[in-house]
């Protein structure tokens, strides 16, 4: 059935971020122009704005479209999906830095009052052992070894025989610092503790002025700092029995914990849009993979820890959610831009049937304001009239391959964070659409076929944006 947004022009909006997408050209180039003057056309809206209830959205967007003197075909049959509103809201967001504040709720929330322990790089017995090591190269006892040089060796000699002086002897257990340790190029909390009966870690950093916290709280043998332990079910189903690989609970269970979680936090308007089935895997024997001839070899047993779901959650403006996109949107144009890069926020939570096993929240935004609740918007039709231009236009150097299809196989309305070109730290959330679909490569090429996004567009004046830069 097709649904319907409904339009009403409100309200006087005046930013001071001064670039943001200009009139869509017939070049590849994205080009920067004034926010302001792209939000005015969401202000003004058209004659009669009043009386236009209606996107014009079709039930399906479908056609086949062939250019580049024939090297890029793209054929659309695609489910477009519309928020559960009837107004589309116009933000602003800010980067937020993890304070004290947060590292204090963190704490409350993951160590629930138990003791928080130093993470042990090195304990003193092993620091004694690496030093007679180093010392006996030096004494040419033993051969030099592990690339190793004699120039090296008095550096790595005082290094160890300062972790000797200072390291904590096996079994010791040393409180760790809950507040931020400045470490030359960032600040972190970092370490440990015991909650009911299980290991878990909580690590948050501050990465200077690049815009870059995040924080990560992981049950042992679940994650590690940079990622859960965890693979969707459906990748495996077919190799693995479903009952060691799907679990035994609802997704409406594992939706409660993971909402229960960010009320917790006291994040407020956030929403989960992806929740889906994973087994947890025994790392090092994950990795071991080729060693067993392939999935159908592998014991389940020694490879599946634990099942489980993976939820996905978004920052939202008045409970419409902002989109995710596989882009992470910390991409410059040119070398003196680095410093203006500006990653999009990512919350994950996973849970098994005793709770949550593990959380991350990278690149965190302050809550959005609202500048503008109801936004003007062009037609569908109009979109897919730039669509159909313009993914010819963006994949131009096409022209000179051996010939390319896309499929689109869905259309989504929803919000994005642009920023400032060359800027960083304060962006508008705007109305785009995101065309999704698969690139076929041939068979021998050796690469996948992954849905991405072919394409955004700018819901509101029609401009192209490209999801990497962020504007």
């Amino acid at each position: 059935m097709k649904k319907t947004i409904s339009l009403v022009l409100a309200g006087v909006l005046a930013l001071g971020l001064l670039a943001g997408c200009q009139d869509t050209p017939d070049t590849p180039a994205v080009i920067v122009k004034d926010q302001e003057q792209m939000l005015e056309t969401a202000e003004k809206g058209r004659e009669n704005s009043a009386l236009f209830a209606a996107l014009e959205v079709p039930d399906r967007f479908t056609g086949e479209w062939t250019g580049l003197n024939g090297k890029l075909t793209v054929t659309a049959d695609a489910e477009i999906l519309l928020p559960d509103a009837d107004k589309i809201p116009t933000g602003r967001v800010t980067a937020r830095e993890f304070n004290q504040d947060d590292l204090d709720n963190f704490l409350r929330v993951f160590l629930k009052g138990q003791p928080y322990y130093e993470v042990v790089e090195i304990t003193r017995q092993q620091a004694q052992e690496r030093l007679e090591y180093y010392q006996a190269m030096q004494r040419g006892e033993i051969p030099l070894q592990n690339g190793a040089d004699y120039e090296d060796l008095p550096d790595a000699i005082a290094e160890y025989a300062e972790a000797v002086r200072t390291a904590p002897d096996e079994n010791e257990l040393r409180l760790a610092a809950t507040s931020f340790v400045d470490k030359s190029y960032l600040a972190e909390m970092n370490g440990w503790g015991t909650v009911d009966g299980k290991e878990v870690h909580l690590d948050v950093i501050h990465w200077g002025d690049d815009n870059f916290d995040k924080a990560a709280y992981f049950v042992s043998s679940y994650g590690d700092w940079n990622n859960s332990y965890s693979i969707p079910s459906a990748h495996v189903e077919n190799d693995l029995p479903r009952e060691r690989v799907f679990p035994s609970f609802s997704e409406e269970e594992a939706l409660q914990m993971g909402d229960a979680l960010m009320d917790e936090l006291g994040l407020g308007d956030v929403k989960c849009d992806l929740i889906e089935p994973v087994f947890f895997f025994n790392y090092a024997y994950y990795y071991s993979e080729e060693e067993h001839g392939g999935w159908a070899n592998m014991d389940p047993d020694a490879l599946i820890e634990d099942t489980g779901y993976r939820l996905r959650y978004m920052r939202c403006v008045n409970g419409f959610p902002i989109s995710w996109t596989p882009h992470a949107g910390s991409a410059v144009e040119h070398e003196a831009a680095h410093d203006a890069f500006w990653s999009y926020e990512q919350m994950e939570v996973c849970v098994t049937a005793d709770g949550v096993v593990y959380f991350s929240w990278e690149s965190p935004y302050n809550e959005p304001t609202v500048e503008l609740e109801d936004t003007q918007l062009m037609s569908f039709t109009e979109i897919t009239d730039i669509f159909q231009r313009m993914v010819m236009v963006k994949n131009s150097y096409l022209e000179d391959g051996d010939g390319t299809t896309y499929y689109v196989d869905r259309v989504h309305l929803g919000l994005m964070r642009i920023k400032a070109k060359d800027t960083r730290g304060e962006g508008l959330l705007i109305p785009v659409w995101d065309f999704w679909g698969t690139r076929d490569f041939p068979a021998d090429s050796g690469e996948y076929v992954d849905e991405q996004i072919l394409l955004t567009i700018n819901a509101i004046d029609g401009t192209v944006i490209d999801r990497d830069l962020g504007y």
